[in-house]
C-alpha cells in the first residue's frame, strides 16, 4: 500500500522532471542492461551512469534523489542476491513518459532462509536529454516478492492477502 506523502512525492517528482523524448531509445536499452542482472559487478557503476544528477527514485521499497544513495541501494541490493533477471517484456512510449512491463526473478537468502521470488511489474521512467534517468517510479508488489517470504513477517504479509482474496 502507498501512504499519501509517497503519492504526493510521485506528483511532485512529476512535475519537477518533464523528461525529453530525444534519447529515449538509448535510455532504456541503457536501463535494460543495468537491470538485466542486479549481481553484476559493474552495478554501481553503471546505476551512476544511468541516473541524471537530480532524479526521483521509488522502487516501492525504497526512495532516493541523490546518485550516491542510490549506487549504495542499488550495490547492496545486488551484493544481497545469489540470482538475478529482469525481462522487459513491453516498452509503451507516450511523449516523454515511457513505461516498462517487466518480469523479475531473484534468490536470496534471509535469516538463514533461500527465497526465490518471482515477480511481474511495470516501471514510469522520464529521461534527460542525455538519456539519463530523471523520474523511475516502480509499480509491483513488493510484499509478495519479498516480505511474505520471511519468517514471522511472512506469516502476516500471506494472512492479509488471503483475507482480501
Amino acid at each position: 500500500m502507498t501512504d499519501k506523502k509517497t503519492v504526493e512525492a510521485y506528483h511532485e517528482a512529476l512535475e519537477q522532471n518533464p523528461g525529453h523524448t530525444a534519447s529515449i531509445d538509448q535510455g532504456v536499452a541503457t536501463f535494460r542492461q543495468t537491470f538485466a542482472d542486479l549481481t553484476r559487478e559493474d552495478l554501481a557503476g553503471r546505476i551512476g551512469e544511468l541516473y541524471a544528477d537530480t532524479f526521483y527514485f521509488n522502487d516501492t521499497v525504497h526512495i532516493a534523489r541523490k546518485r550516491s544513495e542510490l549506487v549504495d541501494y542499488m550495490a547492496r541490493t545486488g551484493e544481497s542476491l545469489e540470482q538475478n533477471r529482469v525481462e522487459v517484456h513491453k516498452v509503451i512510449h507516450d511523449g516523454a513518459d515511457v513505461y516498462l512491463r517487466w518480469e523479475m526473478t531473484f534468490i536470496t537468502r534471509a535469516v538463514g532462509k533461500r527465497v526465490e521470488s518471482h515477480s511481474i511489474g511495470m516501471t514510469h521512467l522520464r529521461f534527460d536529454e542525455n538519456g539519463q534517468i530523471v523520474l523511475h517510479q516502480d509499480f509491483w508488489d513488493s510484499a509478495s516478492a519479498i516480505y511474505a517470504h520471511l519468517p514471522m513477517v511472512g506469516f502476516f504479509v500471506r494472512r492479509a492477502q488471503r483475507a482480501m482474496q
